[in-house]
C-alpha cells in the first residue's frame, strides 16, 4: 500500500478527503494527519510517507516551509499542495519544490484522488527504476573483480598495448600508476596437502579465492594487483622504487605465514626483476614464472629469484652410462643395486644440466623408454606397469625426491615382472591373457596371434611347446571350465551358458562338453543335484 499523509488546519477538509474517496480500493493508506505546520514536519519524520496532500495556509509553519525542510532533512516523498488562494507565487514555489500538483479549494474527491493516484504512478515508477539501477549497480560490484582479473591477465599475457592498458586502468580503478613494476607469481604446496584439499576442485578453487583476498589484505600498503592466472596468483606489485631483496622477502615472509597460520597451506613464491614499462608486464610474468619454476631444483626455499637462475645451454648431457648400469641391475634382477643407480642418474641430471627441469624430466622419459623396449625384445610383458601413471607422476611433479621416488617404484615393478617371466615365454602369457579376458567372443588362432603381435603359424608352435596342448584345445578347456561353473546356476538355460562361454551353436558346445568332461551339459548338471 502507498502511504498518505494528509495535513490541512481545517479539521472538516481533513474529514472530507478522509471519508469521500474509496482510498483502500485505489491501494492508498492514510497513514497520519496533521492540523498545524510543526505537526505535519513531525509526522513525516515519524511515518515516512510516500505522498503528502498539503494545505499552504497553516499556522506555524506553512505547506512550503514544511515540504522544504522535509526534504532537506532527506526525505523523500511526492507533495501535492492544497490552497484556497489562487496566486501565482505559491504556484511557482511549489514547482520548485517538485509538487506534483497544484489543487484549489475547494476541490472534488475525484480530483483529489486523480492526483494522488497520479503521484502514486510517478513514485511507482521512480521506484522501478531505482530497483533497476540498483540491480545493475550490485551486478556491476559482483562482476568487477572478473572483469578486473581479465584485465590483468591480458596485461601480463602480453595482450594488450600500453594505450589500452591505461584506459582499462583508468576506467576500473586498478590502483597501478607510472613507476616501476615487479611480478610475483604463487603457488600452493599442492602435494604436501591434505588428500581433502587436493582431491576436491572446489576446495582448491576456495583455497584460491582465499588466497588472493589474504595476500591482496598483506599487500593493502603497497601499490598492489592480486589475481588468479593460469595456473597461479599472480601479484603485480607498482612502486616509485625497486624493492631490494630483504624488503622483498620481509613482505612475501609475512604473506607466506599469514597464509600457513589461517588456511593450512604452504605458498612458494617466483620473483621477477623490475621494469618502467607497463607494456613489459608480459616479460616479468615469464621471468617470474622461470623462477618459480626454481622450486623444482630447492625443495627448502620458497622465495625464488629470477636473477638467480644460470642456465648454461651448452651442457644439456645425457648419463648414458648411468642408464647402462640402470639396466643391467634391471636384467640381472639386482633389486639392492638399483636404489644407488637410480641415485647416480638423477644426481648425474642435476650436475650437468642445472636449472633446466624440463630437460631432466625428458631424461627420465628416456630412461624409461629405453627399459621399456629392452623388457619388449626380451618379451618381458611390461603392460600393467607401462599403463599405470608413471609418465604422468613425473610430468606433474615438482621436487627431486619425488621424481627419483617415482622412478624406482617404475623400476622396481620391472624387475618383479622379469623374475615373473623368467620360466614362461612372454609371448604365450600374452595369448593366455587375451584368451582369458576374450574367451567369450569370437577369437581364433589368428585374431589372438594378431594381438600378440605374431604369426599364427608360430603361435601354434608356442603352445605346443610350452603348454603340450594345441591352440584350440586350450580354449575350448577355458570356454568349457567357465560353463562347469556357470552350470551351477539352475536358472541358466543350456544354450544360454553356452552363449555366454563364446559358443554360438548349443549342439556342438554339447559335443565339446562331452570330450573333456565325459559327460553331456545337462547330464553335468543333474550331476550337481
Amino acid at each position: 500500500m502507498t502511504k498518505l499523509l494528509i495535513a490541512d488546519d481545517e479539521p472538516e477538509v481533513i474529514e472530507g478527503i478522509s471519508t469521500l474517496v474509496d482510498w483502500e480500493n485505489n491501494g492508498i493508506e492514510i497513514v497520519g494527519c496533521a492540523t498545524n505546520g510543526e505537526e505535519a514536519l513531525e509526522k513525516i519524520r515519524e511515518l515516512c510517507p510516500d505522498i503528502v496532500l498539503i494545505d499552504i495556509k497553516m499556522p506555524r509553519l506553512d505547506g512550503l516551509q514544511v515540504i522544504e525542510n522535509a526534504k532537506k532533512e532527506g526525505y523523500m516523498f511526492e507533495s501535492i499542495i492544497l490552497s484556497g488562494y489562487d496566486d501565482f507565487y505559491f504556484a511557482q514555489k511549489a514547482l520548485e519544490l517538485r509538487s506534483l500538483n497544484y489543487l484549489l479549494k475547494p476541490c472534488k474527491p475525484k480530483e483529489v484522488l486523480d492526483a494522488v493516484l497520479k503521484a502514486k504512478n510517478v513514485l511507482e515508477k521512480e521506484r522501478e527504476k531505482e530497483a533497476l539501477i540498483n540491480r545493475f549497480i550490485e551486478y556491476y560490484n559482483e562482476t568487477l573483480p572478473i572483469l578486473k582479473e581479465r584485465i590483468l591477465n591480458e596485461v601480463v599475457f602480453g595482450i594488450r598495448s600500453k594505450e589500452e592498458i591505461e584506459k582499462l586502468f583508468e576506467r576500473y580503478n586498478i590502483k597501478l600508476s607510472s613507476g616501476k613494476y615487479c611480478v610475483v607469481l604463487t603457488k600452493f604446496d599442492i602435494e604436501n596437502a591434505s588428500d581433502t584439499y587436493s582431491s576436491s576442485p572446489v576446495k582448491q578453487e576456495a583455497y584460491t579465492l582465499a588466497c588472493v583476498n589474504l595476500i591482496q589484505e598483506g599487500l593493502e600498503d603497497f601499490r598492489a594487483e592480486v589475481f588468479r592466472g593460469r595456473n597461479e596468483i599472480v601479484i603485480l606489485i607498482n612502486s616509485d622504487f625497486e624493492f631490494d631483496r630483504e624488503m622483498m622477502d620481509d613482505i612475501l615472509t609475512k604473506v607466506k605465514k599469514s597464509a600457513n597460520e589461517k588456511l593450512g597451506l604452504k605458498l612458494y613464491f617466483g620473483v621477477s626483476r623490475w621494469c618502467d614499462k607497463i607494456e613489459k608486464i608480459n616479460y616479468l610474468y615469464d621471468q617470474a614464472l622461470n623462477a618459480l619454476e626454481l622450486k623444482f631444483f630447492a625443495d627448502d626455499i620458497d622465495i625464488l629469484y629470477y636473477d638467480d637462475i644460470c642456465l648454461n645451454k651448452n651442457t644439456l648431457l645425457y648419463p648414458i652410462d648411468e642408464e647402462k648400469a640402470i639396466i643391467n641391475s634391471l636384467l640381472l634382477c639386482q633389486k639392492d643395486t638399483i636404489k644407488d643407480k637410480v641415485e647416480n642418474f638423477v644426481n648425474s641430471l642435476y650436475v650437468i644440466n642445472t636449472f633446466n627441469k624440463w630437460f631432466i624430466k625428458s631424461a627420465v622419459l628416456a630412461l624409461l623408454g629405453s627399459i621399456i623396449k629392452v623388457c619388449h625384445e626380451k618379451c618381458i610383458d611390461l603392460n600393467d606397469v607401462v599403463n599405470s601413471k608413471i609418465f604422468e607422476s613425473i610430468l606433474k611433479t615438482e621436487k627431486k625426491d619425488l621424481l627419483k621416488t617415482s622412478l624406482l617404484s617404475f623400476l622396481n615393478a620391472v624387475v618383479d615382472r622379469i623374475e615373473q617371466s623368467e620360466n614362461k615365454n612372454a609371448i604365450v602369457k600374452a595369448a593366455i591373457n587375451f584368451i582369458e579376458k576374450n574367451y567369450n567372443k569370437n577369437i581364433t588362432l589368428e585374431s589372438v596371434a594378431k594381438e600378440v603381435y605374431v604369426t599364427p603359424a608360430y603361435l601354434s608352435i608356442l603352445f605346443k611347446r610350452e603348454l603340450k596342448i594345441n591352440f584350440i584345445d586350450y580354449l575350448h578347456k577355458v570356454r568349457i571350465q567357465k560353463a562347469q561353473e556357470l552350470l551351477k546356476n539352475q536358472n541358466l538355460k543350456i544354450y544360454q551358458v553356452a552363449n555366454i562361454v563364446g559358443f554360438s551353436d548349443e549342439k556342438y558346445f554339447s559335443q565339446v562338453f562331452k570330450k573333456y568332461t565325459g559327460l553331456t551339459p545337462t547330464q553335468y548338471r543333474e550331476s550337481l543335484l
